[in-house]
């Protein structure tokens, strides 16, 4: 690694945002839910089977009948929370207000469609006929709608009215209150399809409809928030402000946070039990609450180190995601149920479980926690334990199932699965390139970093097996019936000049100097490294890796950019030519700044790691702190979205791919061999291999670009984006092995 000084970034905590969905399996009168509010300290929910309130973890429904309250089963459409505490009502044809516990009935005449208090405390209430104020001798009618449909009011300042309708918006005003109609016209207010209102002390109104957002600011300008400034959505049916300056809007779609000038979407299972947000009820911490037309969602910050964060996913790892110590996916019977299902036996069990062995070891190597020790062993041997079930020197196993396990017997139909001769596992074969990537990754990770006498001879055994094999078989990976594996080629013939391996010429070019140089520093066989020297000098293996990524369409597919950038991790610690280093830095060099603006953890870690240069890591630490907590792949559907646009050349050739990826909690759920370009995926039925997260950050944990050691810098609790990172406080001048 280059010993050139390199800061490290010292970290504070940052908001894991958290979501619980409500239905009527939590004792919700109905899922159709038309509004919500916090008040006294409870949270309400409006029902179009009745009005419910929060109890503990579920719902209980509300029947005032008898108290002068709103009935059992009556539909309620809206719900008003004032400054004292008091609920007010609007079920049916009446407006009902709960005040210190008891129940009035208190409104004018019809169904109540919007409320609010201005500055003197007075109350407003709108029903679709006609604006009413509260005074000393009760409702007084100020003025009628006429034919427009109203949907909402706002009263703020002295005297200042509006009315959001069908018809555009209406401000009250005139000795003798009279209704003055804004239209949609250019330079303003562009449709007429006007829904929620939200208004500050400052007089700046927000508006909302079918176009998006207007702000106006109570004379004659008008500023527009569409999709071409970052709203996700533009058919916007609520506005909500918080007291922290955040507002957040309610979408047929989905909603959306706007917070310290930045937009957040949360859409889909999710964050949302449906999209049809109805109304948006705001704590003061910032926790939201929704109404939607699916159930009731809560949307919570937890407040966490990125260390926490780790501590987390790896219980979720223990507890859900391993069998036989090998870590992958788990598949989920019921929709969201995590204790549903089980783990899968993955098409790629090696690759996979070599990143927990990395991520393990490296947190071994940065805290000399003995549990990250043992985690690390114990799925290193079940690595292992792969070369020795096929029967074939050299040759490993995709996969194995084992005989208790009750997918045993059933892969049979696949002719890649066979017995191994003890009888006790089935394995698959047609073992690829990213398998031996992974294995030789962890073998050369766990052999520097934890590895005890025993465990590197037995690394040496299989390092030296596995390179044999493919030395002896023509630089291949070849099954038991002697034919090459699919993708295990690294073959000069075929590299060089064969049309059909010019895509993967570069990047197993890349792989073969990485085997052969672990091989070499693990056994320490001089044989290793003079092939190695004779495929740089001879078959210009060095060269080949120099744009090893084709970046031609290449935002289409990353299972390389995986591959690659865990090459160069061994390459680059091993070699330290300068004349090869300056090659293989080309290439890594150019891998990066084709990826860096996917802001993945684990390619600017690596990059930084190897090269001691600014790596983006801000962006990096971003991506870990947006990563979900559950690790949960639910649908997430995002090509509707008016702040996308999709990369022209890649639709060209059938792939519908964004042109920037989106923030990590708005995409779906993936690992770094996905193309992060994607727009809709997941189902709610996968759960994903919680080392996506605790590899790279281990990683950069280990290669010292981040650090959690001291006292983590608190943060202000009312602030809702991940924190930003702090300066730059220190400075390593010593490579990291």
């Amino acid at each position: 690694m280059n010993n050139q000084a390199r800061a490290t970034l010292l970290l504070g905590r940052y908001p894991q945002l958290e979501r619980t969905l409500y239905t009527t399996r939590q004792g919700l009168p109905s899922d159709e839910t038309n509004a919500v509010a916090l008040a006294d300290g409870t949270v309400w929910a409006g029902t179009s089977a009745g009005l419910a309130r929060l109890s503990g973890d579920g719902w209980e429904a509300v029947d005032g009948g008898r108290d002068n309250g709103p009935p059992a089963g009556e539909a309620v459409s809206m719900l008003f929370a004032d400054p004292e505490g008091s609920l007010w009502v609007s079920a049916g044809d009446a407006l009902y207000r709960l005040r210190r516990g008891k129940w009035s009935q208190d409104g004018p005449d019809g169904r109540v469609v919007a409320m609010t208090q201005d500055d003197d405390g007075a109350y407003w209430a709108a029903t679709p006929e006609a604006l009413y104020r509260s005074g000393a001798k009760g409702w007084e009618r100020i003025a009628a709608f006429g034919r427009a449909q109203v949907r909402d009011i706002a009263v703020f300042g002295q005297g200042n009215v509006y009315a959001s309708t069908d018809s555009g918006l209406f401000a009250l005003s005139g000795k003798r209150p009279h209704w003055f109609k804004m239209e949609a016209r250019d330079g303003g207010i562009d449709t007429d399809d006007l829904r929620g209102l939200s208004a500050d002390k400052w007089g700046h109104l927000w508006i909302a409809s079918d176009k998006g957002i207007c702000i106006h600011d109570n004379t004659d300008l008008f500023y527009k928030l569409d999709g071409s400034k970052g709203l996700a959505y533009e058919d916007v049916r609520v506005i909500v402000r918080g007291g922290d300056g955040a507002r957040w809007f309610g979408t047929s779609r989905g909603a959306i946070r706007l917070l310290d000038g930045q937009m957040r979407y949360f859409a889909s299972k999710r964050w949302l039990p449906h999209d049809e947000v109805r109304a948006i009820a705001l704590e003061p911490d910032g926790t939201a609450w929704f109404a939607t037309a699916g159930g009731v969602g809560r949307i919570a910050a937890r407040w966490m180190t990125l260390e926490e964060k780790a501590d987390h996913i790896d219980r979720m790892v223990e507890r859900y995601e391993t069998r036989y110590d090998y870590v992958t996916r788990r598949g989920l019977k019921e929709e969201g149920n995590i204790e549903s299902g089980s783990v899968r036996i993955s098409d790629n069990d090696g690759l996979w479980t070599s990143d927990y062995v990395a991520a393990q070891s490296y947190r071994y190597a940065v805290t000399g926690d003995e549990h990250a020790k043992a985690k690390a062993k114990r799925s290193m041997h079940a690595v292992m334990r792969l070369l020795a079930v096929t029967g074939r020197p050299g040759f490993f196993a995709r996969s194995i199932c084992h005989r208790t396990e009750a997918q045993f017997g059933k892969h049979r139909e696949n002719p890649e699965w066979r017995l191994s001769p003890d009888g006790e596992w089935e394995w698959k074969g047609d073992t690829s390139s990213d398998e031996l990537t992974g294995h030789f990754y962890a073998y050369s990770i766990y052999y520097d970093l934890v590895a005890d006498e025993d465990d590197k001879r037995l690394i040496r055994e299989s390092v030296r097996a596995i390179m044999d094999h493919v030395l002896e078989h023509d630089y291949c990976l070849t099954d038991v019936d002697g034919l090459p594996t699919t993708w295990a080629v690294w073959t000069p013939e075929k590299l060089n000049r064969d049309a059909k391996w010019l895509d993967q010429r570069g990047i197993n070019s890349l792989q073969l100097l990485s085997f052969l140089k672990t091989a070499s520093h693990v056994t320490g066989d001089e044989k290793y490294e003079r092939t190695y020297r004779e495929l740089v000098t001879r078959y210009h293996y060095g060269m080949n890796t120099l744009e090893q990524k084709r970046t031609y369409l290449g935002e289409a597919s990353s299972i390389d950019d995986n591959l690659g950038f865990h090459a160069y991790v061994p390459l680059l610690l091993y070699e330290t030519d300068p004349d090869l280093r300056a090659l293989y830095m080309m290439s890594l060099e150019h891998h990066w700044q084709f990826e860096r603006r996917e802001r993945s953890p684990f390619w600017n870690s690596v990059y930084g790691g190897l090269t001691g240069k600014a790596c983006d890591i801000e962006n990096a630490v971003q991506t870990l702190a947006e990563m979900p907590l559950d690790m949960i792949h639910w649908k997430v559907v995002n090509s509707h979205r008016a702040d996308i646009r999709f990369h022209p050349e890649l639709q060209r050739h059938g792939y519908k791919l964004l042109s920037e990826p989106l923030p990590y909690e708005e995409r779906p759920m993936h690992r770094w061999d996905k193309t992060p370009y994607i727009c809709d995926a997941g189902d709610g039925h996968l759960l994903e291999d919680g080392t996506v997260y605790l590899h790279p950050y281990w990683l950069a944990r280990y290669f010292k670009l981040i650090d959690e050691s001291p006292k983590p810098v608190e943060t202000a609790p009312e602030q809702s984006e991940p924190a930003p990172v702090h300066s730059q406080q220190e400075h390593e001048t010593e490579a990291a092995r």
